[in-house]
């Protein structure tokens, strides 16, 4: 498994934040203040462009219109910079997971960056799109470590501390059979001193 790459996408995927473009809620896409009718620019038509600006106005005072979707959350603009430091931090904590193996935190936390970029992002656009299948494919990847239970080194360190300690016991006990102490060494004759020289 090539954790390194998983942290490096995790990586390029929060330097890509930046480039998710927010949902629109306007689904026709017209501007908001579009007249129907054009005013003329004549000065002495002045009641007929009152009256044509007062009638579209109040025609579009209250407009209900039907949505068969859920509509998208609004966020303010202060808030769209919280949500994208909010991914950004899901996303470090995904890549901090991976070295430890936390395979639960992992996939949390990609699932958190996975809802919020559905929920507040145009998954439309094609940035977007290439972002969450980025995102789906890492939290396919299995991050956990398969360790075994049991150590194979056990088994044969307890056979050998076995042997061992069977040859301690079968060896004579060296305190039972006393031996004789062995001769002092003779004194060495002592040498004759030096005879001082050219004096």
């Amino acid at each position: 498994m090539d954790y390194d790459g998983i942290i490096l996408k995790l990586n390029q995927l929060s330097n890509q934040v930046d480039n998710l473009r927010l949902a629109d809620n306007d689904s026709d896409g017209s501007p908001m203040d579009s007249d129907g009718e054009e005013l003329s620019s004549s000065i002495s038509e002045w009641r007929i462009n009152l009256q044509k600006s007062w009638q579209n106005f109040m025609d579009n005072f209250i407009t209900i219109r039907r949505r068969d979707d859920t509509a998208v959350p609004l966020l303010a603009p202060n808030q769209d910079i919280y949500l994208r430091e909010n991914i950004r931090s899901r996303l470090l904590v995904a890549a901090q997971a991976v070295p430890r193996h936390q395979e639960e935190t992992y996939r949390q936390a990609l699932e958190n960056v996975s809802t919020w970029v559905r929920a507040y992002y145009d998954t439309d656009d094609a940035t977007t799109k290439a972002f969450l299948d980025e995102v789906d494919q890492l939290s396919q990847q299995n991050i956990s470590m398969d360790l075994p239970e049991t150590l194979q080194s056990q088994a044969m360190l307890e056979k050998l501390m076995q042997t061992r300690v069977r040859n301690l016991l079968a060896q004579p006990a060296a305190g039972t059979t006393e031996a004789k102490p062995a001769p002092a060494p003779a004194p060495q004759a002592d040498a004759p001193a030096a005879a001082p020289q050219g004096e």
